[in-house]
């Protein structure tokens, strides 16, 4: 039997852009009450007033999923104002695109803060009173990149299968408290984030929208892994299946080797720029 979300208090990091922006607007059309969290106050609040309307509340809050102690003081935030967080979806997240022996120490320590550590900050944040109340879901946002080594991107593939050995564990660790925990592997989304890579030749590209709309489907019906497009779950089953060499020929024939090794540093500028600052 599918959940209900109307009513239910949602909050979504990385909240301002991409699938976080889109994952709210669904939560919001829905009828959940969410708040968009993101370190941009400006872009979070100008969210929040757009995604806003009859009927519909949508709340902005700035927040540094980093640092744990405001992660809590946020989840406290939100429930002294509209109850207790039913639904968290744990998205916040960055790329670095680079060699690994070249890569800045900064950058690699900002995604591993940033796309492992704020998902455990959210976790933490959370999950007390969840479990208090035996109710709750939180969604964490991993990537194909958490099954699958791409090379130029290897520190945020390490944070990703980070991610997706975190929920696996704590999700034992809920087992029959009340309390949820799935997690979602998009392909390439078609986001600021990956502005600039090589496309795959297969799969395709996603928009923010079909992962949204697949953390949604994930808290109505209790799923636990969702891969996004469906297809991307070959990345699971080839290696089960067929010896490596085989495996990572399919992959170069799709591109893999390609995606981060060959990007237009063009029309990634603007995102570095947000990054590096």
């Amino acid at each position: 039997m599918a959940r209900e979300i109307a009513g239910r208090v949602a909050l979504v990091t990385g909240g301002a852009r991409g699938i976080g922006r889109a994952t709210a607007a669904a939560l919001a059309a829905a009828g959940a009450r969410v708040v968009v969290a993101d370190r941009d106050a400006q872009a979070v609040a100008s969210c929040a007033r757009e995604l806003s309307g009859p009927g519909r509340v949508v709340e902005a809050a700035t927040l540094d999923v980093t640092d744990a102690d405001a992660f809590a003081a946020c989840v406290s935030g939100v429930s002294g104002r509209l109850g207790p967080v039913d639904l968290l979806v744990n998205n916040a997240g960055v790329l670095s695109v680079g060699p690994f022996l070249t890569q800045a120490a900064a950058l690699d320590e900002r995604q591993i803060a940033v796309n492992l550590g704020g998902v455990i900050a959210g976790l933490r944040a959370v999950l007390p009173g969840m479990l208090a109340r035996g109710a709750g879901h939180v969604v964490n946002v991993a990537s194909v990149a958490g099954r699958v080594g791409t090379p130029d991107a290897a520190v945020y593939s390490a944070t990703k299968h980070a991610v997706v050995g975190l929920s696996e564990s704590v999700r034992h660790e809920l087992r029959g408290t009340g309390v949820e925990l799935s997690w979602v592997l998009p392909g390439i989304v078609r986001t600021e984030l990956v502005s600039g890579v090589t496309p795959l030749r297969w799969p395709r590209a996603v928009g923010p929208d079909e992962v949204a709309d697949a953390i949604v489907a994930a808290f109505r019906t209790g799923r636990v892994e969702t891969w996004v497009p469906r297809e991307t779950r070959l990345a699971a089953v080839l290696p089960a299946v067929f010896p490596r060499r085989v495996v990572e020929w399919v992959g170069r024939a799709l591109g893999v080797d390609r995606v981060f090794t060959k990007v237009d540093a063009v029309a990634r500028a603007a995102y570095d720029a947000r990054l590096r600052r």
